[in-house]
Formats: structure tokens, C-alpha cells, sequence
């Protein structure tokens, strides 16, 4: 009897292990996910507040932002002036205090008969800074090898050979030395700067990594596809291997492009980029180059002159040393993913920028609703959007309905809110309406440099971008791939798409993931918790991010009316749009007052 049971159980045992198991994503945790189908009541010191954020206010407030009598709220421009002195009214008139600048010190008179009776200084609603634009710029690279009566040199002209946007006339010559794909991995054994100096030379490498196409190369898998290879890059993100170069030295990168599916011939990438598409309208303008003087925070991507040349340019500036061709030296990395780095002795390479630039001025919009606890009122949290848009080409208007006037006025909602409440929050909250987001977050990038409130007292940061249009399922098909996770379909299927929206906040700052996930209950949305490892990104929490400050991402979803004239009100989903303020409004609270 024993030896049947034993028998059986074996075999029973051998059956479920033989049972093909689900694969399980290691990025997949259901903890991250609030799907609330029933909302629940909030706390009622909290209520009024949460009640005051209404489909008819943000609808009458959004209605003004995303006019045409703004003209698209343009950085420096009159209709973003009336914009931001719109803000500082709806501040004022809810009983917020002015966070901005201090007035400029008044001189005594000599012949003042009496002095002046000294007052405490009020501030401004704006913090008022100046900026530089880019009208024209045009540079040439000269490349030189040898001295002497041996000396050889080739010119290389900007859009032709090279892409390189000078933000002021500048020369910069030094040495060259190509470092593959600059690449340095210690699990793979892999050091591409193994043996080389690059300490004030300009490094050459090929963009992106060995096996760019291949699903089984090593930097296509984990934590090394996170790194090289993010869910979400874009001109405002940094770039791993160009950082890599910088922290070993170097005073500037050229990129050589890796993979043959795009163009790596610099001029017909540039002729491509200007086709005409026939089913959108052509604007007359480039968008504004303008950058901060000085007193601003340097992000990842300005900290390093990186240079886009073609492979035509990299061949020539081999050959000018005796060396191979860029593809040939690609392909044996490829092969066995040893380094093919080397100096390249004799060789300098000269870039001269020359640029036209002229001072235009903006501001950012800074209220503050003070703490209610003497111990704890001198800390706060940051509540921001940015104002400003894309402004005016030619006859076109980019009102900028989503993209930001529903982050704007999500920010005035969450402070009528928080004035509408008799007990106000512990720690202070800023309401901060940014400028020049457009142009390269100057306007957070400016605050972070110039605090009103000291950056060691700030506890969190919470930016709002593009908070009124819902998901759809295409977006959210998008996204997961982006996202490298696969969700279970019994998840997925109970994810209503258009009630959806991913948040993302710092990795290390579980009170951003308590407050989101705690508050969702009074709100209702279907939620995805998404923590970030990196400080870059598109929008103004980077800035925050770069100085440690805990930050949440409130993003809803990319649309096709995206940075075009068809982001207008019409197409806004109002009860989404108020939910995600809500939520912002509690998620803030709980921030300051824990």
C-alpha cells in the first residue's frame, strides 16, 4: 500500500511540474497598479477642497490659456505675458502669497529731508529673468593631421557633414581619439577606454551599442537595455556613454551613426526632416533657440558638446590617420565585441561656431499658501506646470489646450482648492507656473539656481504635463512596449483604457508612492505606479530630480494633436482632466502634512 502511494505521488508530483508555468516579467508588479471601481469618501477637512475642483472651472479657465487671443503663449512673447499676469491674478484673488522677486532696493535721496520708514519688502508674483536667443549661427570643422610641410587638413561644413547647434560663437580644438562605442561593462568584460587618455581630447564613437538589432545581444536584455536603450528618450534626455566621456575627461563628443536603418548621411537627413507632409500644415518658423545666461541648473544633455557627423566625415577623418573605415571597424566589434579603440596620433580636429544672438526677458508665475505648523511651515512642497507653448507660425496658432495649459490650470485648481480648505496644509505649498519649458526647461532649471525657498527645505516637487487627454488603446499598446513589461491578461482586461493613466515618480521616494496609491480611492482613476531610476525626461521635474528632490510626474497620454494647431479645447476630456487634478490636490496634501 505504501509503495502505490508513493507511486502515485510521484507521478502527480512529475504531472504538475510538467504543466507549462506562465512566464512571469520581472518587471510586472500588481502592487504598482490601483484600479478603483467604487470611489470613497475623503476625509471631511479635506472634502471641500477636493469638491471645488470642478468641469466648469478648469473648462472656463483653460478656455482663456488655450485662446487665440494668447497666441499660443509663446516664451518672451506678449500673449505668454498676459498669460502669467492672468496666473498671478487668479493667485491673488484666491488669497496665495506672492513668492516671486523682492523689489529692487530704493536709493535714499540726498536731499531727502527725513529717512524713509524702513518696511519689510513684498514680492512679486513673477520671478523675472533674461534669457538669450539664437537668431543665426553657422561654423565650420577643420580637421588637421601632421605638422609641418606634411601637414593635411579637410573642411566639413555644418548640415552637410555635421550637425551641431552653437548656442554662441566659440572655438574649441583638441586631439582626437575614437573609443568604439564608448562603452565600459563590467559584466560583459567590456572597456572601451581601457589604456586610452581622453582627459581634454575630443572623443569619437559610433551611437547606441554592439547588436543594436539583434533580441539576443546582452545589451538588449535587463538592466543593460534600461540603460542604453530607455523607454522614453528625447532631446532633453542625457546620454549614458556621452556622461561616461565626460566624467573620463574629455572636452567633447563625436557621434557617428550605428545603425544602417537610419541615415547616417547628415545632409539628406537634414532634407529628409524638411519633406513636406501633405496631411498637416506647413509652418514658416524653426522653433526658438533661447538658453539662460547664467544663475541656471546645467542638465545632462548641455553639460558636453556633442557633435552628429556622417559616416562619410568619420571615414575621411580615419583615413587622414591611416586608419579603417568606420564600418569595417563596426562590424569586427560586432564579431567579438573586443575594443578597437585607439588614439589617433597626430590628428587634431578645430570647430568654430559663430552665432547672432539678442536678450529677450520671461518669468515664471510663484504663489505660496503658508504652512499652518510653526515647526514644520518653513518646509514645502512644489506644486508646477509650464505656461508657456509653442506660440505663433505664420497664420497658425498653437493654442496648446493639452500641452500645458490643462497642467496651468490644474495647478490654480489644486491651490483654489487648498485655500478652499479651513485647515491648511503643515508645510508651506508653491504653485509654480514655468517658462521656457519649451525651449529647454529654463524656467525650473532658473528656480532651482535661484530658490525663493531654500532647496534643502523642499520635500517634494510635483509637475503636471498634459493632464487632459485620455488614453486610448493604441497609446496603451504603445506604452507597454515602451514600458518592456507584459501584463497579465487578466490585468489588462480590467484596465478600462480612457479612465487610464501611468504616473511616474523618483524610485526612492515611497511617501511619492504612498500618497498616490493611498489617494486614488477618493479619486477613482485606474492607475500605474511607475518609478523612475534616472533624473532625465522632458519636462520640469528633471531640474528637481537633478538636485535629489523626491518629485511625482503627472503625464497623461501622447496624442496626435501633439505640438501641432489641433491641440485645442474642443478635443479635452473634462471629468478625466479633473480627476487627475484631484488626485494631484490629495497627493500634495498628504506630502505636506506628514
Amino acid at each position: 500500500m505504501k509503495k502505490t502511494f508513493f507511486i502515485l505521488l510521484l507521478i502527480s508530483t512529475i504531472m504538475v511540474f510538467s504543466i507549462p508555468q506562465e512566464k512571469k516579467d520581472p518587471d510586472f508588479n500588481p502592487e504598482d497598479f490601483s484600479l478603483i471601481e467604487k470611489t470613497e469618501e475623503p476625509a471631511p477637512q479635506f472634502k471641500a477642497g477636493l469638491e471645488s475642483i470642478t468641469e466648469n472651472d478648469c473648462k472656463s479657465l483653460l478656455t482663456f490659456l488655450s485662446s487665440d487671443f494668447l497666441e499660443g503663449r509663446q516664451v518672451a512673447s506678449q500673449g505668454y505675458d498676459i498669460a502669467a499676469e492672468f496666473a498671478a491674478a487668479i493667485f491673488s484673488k484666491l488669497g496665495a502669497k506672492p513668492a516671486g522677486d523682492l523689489p529692487l532696493k530704493k536709493r535714499n535721496s540726498y536731499f531727502s529731508r527725513s529717512p524713509e520708514k524702513k518696511e519689510k519688502p513684498t514680492r512679486s508674483y513673477f520671478q523675472d529673468f533674461p534669457m538669450k536667443e539664437v537668431l543665426e549661427s553657422d561654423g565650420q570643422i577643420v580637421v588637421r593631421h601632421g605638422e609641418g610641410s606634411k601637414t593635411e587638413t579637410r573642411a566639413f561644413l555644418p548640415n552637410v557633414d555635421y550637425k551641431y547647434y552653437a548656442r554662441d560663437s566659440h572655438t574649441l580644438e583638441a586631439p582626437v581619439v575614437f573609443v568604439g562605442y564608448g562603452i565600459t561593462e563590467k559584466s560583459l568584460k567590456i572597456d572601451e577606454y581601457k589604456g586610452i587618455d581622453v582627459k581634454g581630447k575630443i572623443v569619437m564613437m559610433l551611437t547606441e551599442t554592439p547588436g543594436r538589432s539583434d533580441e539576443k545581444s546582452p545589451f538588449q536584455q535587463g538592466d543593460l537595455k534600461k540603460k542604453y536603450y530607455p523607454e522614453r528618450r528625447n532631446h532633453h534626455s542625457s546620454n549614458p556613454k556621452v556622461e561616461l566621456a565626460k566624467k573620463k575627461g574629455a572636452v567633447a563628443v563625436i557621434l557617428v551613426e550605428n545603425s544602417p536603418e537610419i541615415n547616417g548621411d547628415i545632409a539628406q537627413s537634414i532634407i529628409d526632416s524638411r519633406k513636406v507632409n501633405d496631411e498637416r500644415p506647413i509652418f514658416p518658423d524653426e522653433r526658438r533657440r533661447l538658453s539662460l545666461l547664467e544663475g541656471g541648473s546645467a542638465m545632462p544633455w548641455e553639460n558636453l558638446p556633442s557633435i552628429n557627423i556622417s559616416r562619410q566625415m568619420a571615414d575621411q577623418i580615419l583615413e587622414l590617420a591611416g586608419n579603417s573605415t568606420i564600418q569595417a571597424i563596426k562590424d569586427g566589434i560586432e564579431k567579438d565585441l573586443k575594443s578597437r579603440s585607439k588614439e589617433l596620433t597626430g590628428l587634431y580636429l578645430k570647430v568654430k561656431s559663430t552665432a547672432k544672438t539678442q536678450l529677450v526677458r520671461s518669468r515664471n508665475v510663484l504663489a505660496y499658501i503658508e504652512g499652518s505648523d510653526p515647526a514644520l511651515k518653513d518646509e514645502v512642497v512644489v506644486l508646477g506646470a509650464h505656461l508657456d507653448h509653442l506660440g505663433k507660425k505664420g497664420d497658425y496658432i498653437f493654442n496648446g489646450a493639452d500641452d500645458n495649459g490643462s497642467g496651468s490650470v490644474a495647478v490654480m485648481e489644486v491651490a483654489e482648492a487648498m485655500a478652499a480648505n479651513e485647515i491648511k496644509p503643515k508645510r508651506s505649498v508653491v504653485f509654480a507656473l514655468w517658462t521656457g519649458e519649451e525651449s529647454g526647461l529654463l524656467g525650473s532649471r532658473y528656480y532651482v539656481s535661484n530658490p525663493p525657498f531654500p532647496l534643502k527645505k523642499t520635500v517634494a516637487y510635483i509637475n503636471l504635463d498634459m493632464v487632459s487627454r485620455n488614453w486610448t488603446k493604441k497609446s496603451f499598446e504603445r506604452a507597454s512596449r515602451m514600458w518592456g513589461m507584459t501584463i497579465p491578461k487578466e490585468m489588462e482586461e480590467k484596465i478600462a483604457i480612457d479612465n487610464f493613466i501611468s504616473i511616474s515618480y523618483a524610485a526612492d521616494s515611497k511617501e511619492a508612492f504612498a500618497a498616490l496609491k493611498g489617494n486614488n480611492p477618493f479619486v477613482g482613476l485606474h492607475l500605474y505606479l511607475r518609478k523612475s531610476e534616472t533624473a532625465s525626461g522632458g519636462s520640469d521635474h528633471a531640474p528637481f530630480a537633478m538636485k535629489k528632490i523626491p518629485w511625482i510626474g503627472f503625464f497623461a497620454s501622447m496624442h496626435d494633436d501633439y505640438h501641432q494647431p489641433s491641440d485645442t479645447i474642443d478635443k479635452i476630456n473634462l471629468p478625466y482632466m479633473v480627476k487627475i487634478t484631484r488626485l494631484a490636490y490629495l497627493s500634495a496634501l498628504q506630502l505636506a502634512n506628514q
